[in-house]
């Protein structure tokens, strides 16, 4: 079943925006530029979003639709996360931090199995010239863009490797 635009957003809202803040941080994993090429993804494979940890709950919220709007465009087909039914889990972890004069927006996403096994990770940062006391208040809809797009290039091209 596909979801329109909009219902997508929700869904993806829902899962992310169930989340506590609490600050984690994940290392290692998968990185890359922008600007790959685009891969498909499997046309019976849905993603689900788990609860995100780490920013507050302002910033979960814009990226929940950042992304659902990203993985309707590209014909990811995305199911709620407490529905269950997924064929790959994302859960996520998210720290802002000041780095010289700027701030470092870095996350890393857990792929999880339908047995909430990790089978792949996919991280990176976003670098972003503005700095504030707060670094959480830096982090706009562009950072959370290069973010997604990164994001999703990468499950895509995972996905799509068999």
């Amino acid at each position: 079943m596909r979801f329109p635009p909009s219902k997508a957003a929700a869904f993806l809202a829902l899962a992310l925006a169930a989340c506590a803040p609490t600050m984690q941080s994940g290392t290692g994993g998968s990185s890359g530029g922008p600007g790959e090429p685009a891969s498909v993804v499997p046309g019976d494979t849905r993603i689900a979003f788990a609860p995100l940890s780490g920013p507050p709950q302002k910033v979960a919220d814009e990226l929940a639709l950042v992304v659902a709007s990203d993985a309707t465009s590209r014909n990811i087909r995305l199911t709620p996360f407490k529905e269950g039914g997924a064929s790959y889990t994302l859960k996520g972890y998210l720290s802002a931090v000041e780095d010289g004069d700027g701030t470092l927006l870095v996350y890393v996403w857990d792929v999880l199995s339908p047995d909430l096994q990790r089978v792949h990770r996919i991280s990176g940062k976003v670098e972003i010239d503005r700095r504030a006391e707060d670094s959480w208040q830096v982090v706009d809809r562009a950072a959370l863009a290069g973010l997604s797009a990164h994001t999703l290039d990468k499950l895509t091209a995972w996905l799509s490797s068999g």
